[in-house]
């Protein structure tokens, strides 16, 4: 017996629930649950009664069953604040606040007619005179002639056929009749089939529903750009998150039909998963590597170095594309394992210093971001390559990721917010205005992941703060990227991005007195001088080319100096107290250690091997560089001699960002969410013990660090939940119909 309410309908034998006619499809367990809150309508039921019923002997928490509430939630239209169906009873549980009203039983066959009679249904009914007409033509010899008496050999029953109805005339045919009995009623289903198909109306669409989707207990999603992915048939969701207690990451797996996601055991580091178009593996970053695992299990093999990952697609083919280095282009491989080839190799004449995010076209050709600028806090240009030829294409400035639908839209993520514009994939323009998408609060660039049933965007869980370590007030720091403390701590300066723009400001840490710089173009990578007297700063010029500046914080006025001798395309990152310069170059698709003497002599490359090197800072003598290197096949922290030859270990599971104590006896650096400090001791050897953490919690992030020690943190809220919208092309399309010219 169905069970109604509302416009709704709901069968407990089958598990099945309607609307107004239409089938909702929903997990079994959302149905139990929707099952139990039935039976006990205008009662509250206990949330560990719904537990042991729905679940059993299944070990689950209350998040399971919010989950599960919250996806029938969803599909019922009903609104927790003001519910019309499920009332949240505080600390006790859910309540069905309507009663339902069973439906009667209709008996089959008796839609449309009396009970009994042939009226409203399809058949063929052959009565004796169809079957004396098919004798008369000759078709059917056997037939006795009306009035001949026939016995039945079952019964030795006499009598004629005009006594026999249909079904006693079919049993005293000939079996010459039955091809013809069976060809008439294959003749009148086909009629019958045809006419129902033409007559019956349209399925109603499935509707859109919003679902949240939480992480499991204690796990917070990575904060890195693409945490999260959607299997290609749209069925299950994989995710990187980080255990909140030790920060460590791995890969995540849920089924859209079922309520608890699995962790996928050998995926510890890992982050930026991507399904197969099979969706029987997920590839993903972990310990300077491209990897991939078996959805089902087992352990993970190696598919390609990738010290600075920014992101990969696997394409129908079976070939993945992946960005792994951070002065490189995009590059290939397969699979199933083999030779990495480069695909793209950034354009130093137009000022590309990377391609990341790439995401494959139907037909095979390939969309990525050309980064412009170092830093992922800076958006770069939408480009398309098509192979072989490797011709690229720009499609839009401003966008930090794009993504395509597959079904004539483009999904595109900036620094604020999520977009979507028509597109033709054929022609690889796109094709009309953008409107935004309607996501969840974002702190900066949306975090996605889109497939053709469903859209995925994880959930900002509030609004930053910006603090010292110290507690003192860190106001000004609010809007500040790229942070870089004056030796003296008396000033702080940063970038400041607005719109297609990125700006250098100065910070006086004495009055919190925040002020600008630079006035338009693209400003990055402050480093002070070791007086704290000047800022030195790399400037894009109108032919793309980043030059390494300086300007007096004393003299505003003052025009920026050109640093002599720099290179094309560096960026300062530490200066000696005898006027040496550290930089970052960009040197034949690797990152590179460039010192530039104050005399103005050609720079001196440090970098001695195929690997990437970036970040030095000199110690406080001068003598030593501390540095971010590959050569591990990771991104690790080491020390080296200013001026060449030794080379020390400095952290031991990765790191990035090293900076120097006052003493020059330790050096902090950032790994993930930590902030380590190992003892520095060249005389002993190197590295002193194993490097400790300084700073370790949860939703933190170390921003800065002043020689002192003293540590400016962000603290935001971890994210736990995405939200998950089921059919969203299609309130896509009502919003933002594809144009009426589009070639589609």
């Amino acid at each position: 017996m169905r069970i109604s309410f509302g416009p709704f309908a709901f069968d407990p034998q089958s598990r099945l629930l309607w609307r107004d006619g239409a089938e909702i499809a929903l997990p079994p367990r959302v149905l139990g649950v929707l099952e139990v809150l039935i039976e006990r309508s205008g009662d509250v039921v206990a949330r560990q009664d719904l537990l042991d019923r729905v679940w059993k002997d299944a070990f689950v928490t209350d998040t399971s069953l919010a989950e599960a509430v919250s996806f029938l939630r969803s599909a019922l239209g009903d609104d927790p604040q003001s519910p019309q169906y499920i009332q949240t009873v505080h600390r006790r549980g859910y309540r069905f606040l309507v009663t339902p009203t069973p439906e009667p039983v209709v008996e089959p066959g008796s839609a449309g007619g009396r009970p009994g009679s042939n009226e409203g249904q399809t058949g063929v009914r052959l009565g004796s005179d169809h079957l004396r007409s098919i004798a008369a033509s000759g078709q059917l010899r056997s037939i006795p002639a009306p009035g001949q008496l026939r016995s039945t050999p079952a019964s030795g029953h006499v009598g004629s056929i005009d006594e026999l109805d249909a079904d006693s005339a079919a049993n005293h045919v000939d079996w010459q009749l039955v091809p013809w009995i069976a060809a008439t009623l294959c003749a009148a289903l086909a009629i019958a089939t045809v006419w129902h198909a033409a007559t019956a109306p349209a399925p109603p669409e499935p509707p859109v529903v919003r679902a949240e989707i939480r992480t499991t207990a204690g796990t917070t999603f990575d904060a890195g750009p693409r945490p999260i992915a959607i299997s290609p048939d749209g069925r299950s969701l994989a995710w990187s998150a980080c255990d909140a207690a030790g920060g460590r990451c791995a890969i995540y797996l849920r089924a859209l039909d079922a309520l608890d996601a699995r962790t996928l055991a050998g995926t510890d580091g890992g982050h930026s998963p991507v399904f197969s178009p099979d969706g029987r593996w997920i590839a993903f970053f972990a310990d300077g590597a491209l990897k991939k695992i078996a959805v089902a299990g087992g352990a993970p093999s190696v598919l390609a170095t990738a010290p600075d990952p920014g992101g990969a697609a696997w394409a129908e083919d079976g070939r993945i594309a992946f960005s792994g280095s951070a002065a490189a282009g995009l590059s290939i491989v397969n699979g199933q394992g083999g030779a990495v080839q480069a695909l793209t190799t950034p354009r130093r004449a137009r000022g590309e210093l990377r391609h990341r995010d790439p995401a494959w076209l139907p037909d095979g050709r390939l969309l990525f971001t050309i980064a412009s600028a170092p830093g992922a806090d800076l958006p770069g240009e939408l480009a398309a390559v098509q192979t072989p030829s490797n011709d690229i294409r720009i499609l839009r400035n401003g966008v930090t990721r794009g993504a395509p639908t597959g079904s004539g839209y483009l999904l595109l993520a900036t620094p604020t917010d999520l977009q979507a514009a028509t597109f033709d994939d054929r022609a690889l323009v796109l094709t009309g205005s953008t409107d935004a998408v309607p996501a969840p609060a974002s702190d900066g660039a949306p975090r996605f992941a889109a497939g053709a049933s469903a859209l995925a965007i994880v959930r900002s869980a509030g609004d930053a703060q910006r603090i010292w370590n110290d507690g003192a007030d860190a106001a000004p720091f609010a809007r500040l990227s790229s942070i870089a403390l004056s030796s003296d701590s008396r000033h702080a300066a940063g970038v400041i991005v607005e719109n297609d723009t990125a700006d250098i400001w100065t910070v006086d840490l004495g009055s919190n007195a925040l002020t600008r710089l630079t006035f338009g173009g693209t400003n990055v990578s402050p480093a002070w001088s070791a007086d704290g007297q000047r800022l030195l700063f790399s400037t894009r010029d109108a032919a793309g080319v980043f030059q390494v500046v300086s300007r007096s914080i004393v003299d505003r006025t003052s025009a920026a100096a050109a640093t002599p001798a720099a290179p094309a395309h560096a960026f300062p990152s530490s200066t000696a107290a005898d006027g040496r310069v550290a930089l970052t170059v960009y040197n034949e698709g690797r990152t590179a250690i460039a010192i530039v003497s104050p005399g103005g002599a050609a720079p001196r490359i440090l970098t001695d091997g195929p690997f990437d090197e970036a970040a030095a800072a000199f110690s406080p003598d001068g003598r030593w560089l501390a540095l971010e290197s590959s050569e591990s096949g990771r991104t690790d922290v080491i020390a080296r001699s200013a001026t060449g030859g030794q080379r020390f270990s400095i952290s031991t599971d990765g790191g990035r960002h090293p900076r120097w104590s006052e003493d020059g006896r330790s050096i902090y650096f950032d790994a993930g969410r930590r902030l380590m400090k190992a003892g520095f001791r060249p005389e002993e050897g190197g590295a002193v013990g194993r490097p400790e953490p300084v700073l370790d919690r949860a939703g933190e992030r170390v921003l800065a660090v002043a020689p002192s020690g003293r540590v400016l943190v962000e603290r935001r809220p971890p994210a736990d939940t995405a939200v998950l919208i089921l059919q969203w092309l299609r309130e896509l399309r009502e919003r933002l119909p594809l144009p009426v010219t589009s070639p589609r």
